[in-house]
């Protein structure tokens, strides 16, 4: 503070010092012409507005309007020609102008400058909590994973065993996503490559879900599609269930077969996105249990999350599931929102008929 009241100090001195110098310059080098005065005088203005700023340019015009009030003809500010009158007062708004401009333009200086340490600020802060919620995150999720497995194995009923065993893995999953979506730096508007996300879970999941017997799974997805990381993990998660299902009631006997994803937009809407998960299992269900159920309910909701609905088909020995959902304005450009509202009326309509066609029947 004492620092800066002294530079502020001495650039007032030099700015009086300065006009002056000029004055008595100009004035001794054009004495019978006083417009020379006024222009240099206004230039030296400038000069001190551009350098030193409001304070030193307010002081500099209250102290270049005295001296030139004194080596004008007339009795103080009462300059006796009238052009000379008009002349000084020409230069007298000059300076205040500029000493205003100078002023505006530090007060603008000095709020983006708030602005821009309030932004860091919080971009550090974010950044902590970020860590903070990641990490507790993945403790109660470690936490949640052994209370459901340690209540699994003493549980005496085989649904509950089998209930929470589902719920463990289930979790395991969902931790698996988020630490694969790696949300510290990132919106939940953000778009983010849904390729690599998804090849890398399916990956963790060949080498788990889907170890147990010889299941192929190969995975087919757009390089160039994007997704917002809410969009993104919810996608994660249905694929997951999918896939899950896809081990547990397509090869129950451990047999092998073959399982693909299909990841792409629509081939005729492009402001919706399509995933279709197939196998060559054993097809539907003619008595679903109390898992399929389950296992359909959570998918319905899921895809409801995102405006999506699923359906199921059975096709030359091949069960087909269908996920459709909108395609986020995010994602599809300054386009995208003038679509947003039409592609979600269609796609809750096509969830209303997938609806009405389930009748409680769990796909393979």
């Amino acid at each position: 503070m004492a620092s800066r009241i002294l530079r502020l100090f001495v650039g007032t001195i030099l700015a009086i010092l300065f006009v002056t110098v000029v004055v008595t310059c100009c004035t001794l080098a054009a004495p019978n012409n006083a417009a020379p005065t006024f222009g240099m005088v206004c230039l030296a203005f400038a000069i001190i507005a551009f350098l030193g700023g409001r304070f030193p340019t307010s002081i500099a015009v209250a102290a270049g309007a005295l001296e030139l009030a004194f080596i004008l003809p007339g009795e103080g500010f009462a300059v006796s020609d009238p052009d000379h009158a008009m002349g000084l007062i020409a230069v007298i708004a000059t300076g205040v102008m500029m000493a205003w401009y100078v002023g505006r333009r530090d007060t603008l200086s000095a709020l983006q400058a708030a602005e821009v340490a309030t932004s860091r600020q919080i971009a550090e802060w974010r950044g902590v909590a970020h860590s903070e919620l990641s990490h507790r995150l993945s403790n109660d999720l470690s936490i949640m994973v052994s209370m459901a497995s340690i209540k699994a194995r003493e549980a005496t009923s085989p649904e509950a065993r089998d209930a929470l065993a589902d719920l463990s893995g289930r979790l395991i999953v969902l931790g698996r996503v988020y630490q694969r979506l790696d949300l510290r730096d990132l919106d939940s508007e953000d778009a983010v490559a849904a390729r690599q996300f998804l090849f890398d879970l399916c990956d963790d999941l060949q080498l788990s879900t889907l170890s147990e017997g010889s299941i192929s799974l190969r995975v087919d997805i757009d390089d160039a599609l994007r997704l917002p990381i809410r969009t993104l993990s919810m996608l994660g998660l249905i694929a997951n269930e999918m896939l899950t299902n896809v081990r547990k009631h397509a090869f129950p006997d451990g047999n092998g077969g073959e399982v693909l994803l299909y990841l792409h937009k629509h081939a005729f809407r492009t402001d919706c996105v399509e995933m279709i998960v197939t196998d060559n299992g054993a097809g539907f269900s003619s008595g679903p249990t109390n898992a399929q159920r389950r296992g359909r309910s959570l998918l319905s909701m899921l895809a409801s999350q995102i405006d999506g609905s699923i359906a199921y088909a059975r096709i030359s020995g091949t069960t087909v599931a269908t996920l459709q959902f909108a395609l986020p304005a995010s994602a599809r450009g300054p386009a995208g929102a003038e679509q947003d509202t039409a592609s979600r009326g269609g796609i809750a309509a096509e969830r209303q008929g997938a609806e009405a066609h389930r009748h409680g029947v769990d796909p393979a």
